[in-house]
């Protein structure tokens, strides 16, 4: 299995004013920010978002319509197999 050498952290933070559910933040180096907001209707819609942007950390460089149909395929197949986040 293959380990990303880029390091990241998943916060949560209120995004209305950026008028998204989730962004990924360059914080220097290998390192980065995803931010997600909490107000997400639904698990699957939030596990959307962490995905998208978890793609846009492996590559920046990716067009969004790539990152969409690639964030679809992820989340389909993980929803299908019964992942859910599990809260602590």
């Amino acid at each position: 299995m293959a380990k990303t050498k880029k390091k990241f952290k998943v916060v949560e933070t209120d995004l209305t004013k950026e008028d998204c559910w989730g962004e990924a933040e360059p914080m220097g180096g290998n390192r980065y920010e995803l931010r997600i907001d909490p107000a997400h209707k639904s698990e699957r819609s939030r596990a959307n978002t962490l995905v998208h942007e978890a793609i846009h950390i492996g590559d920046m460089e990716l067009p969004e319509a790539k990152v969409r149909h690639l964030t679809a395929v992820v989340v389909e197949a993980l929803w299908r197999e019964g992942y859910r986040r599990v809260r602590l």
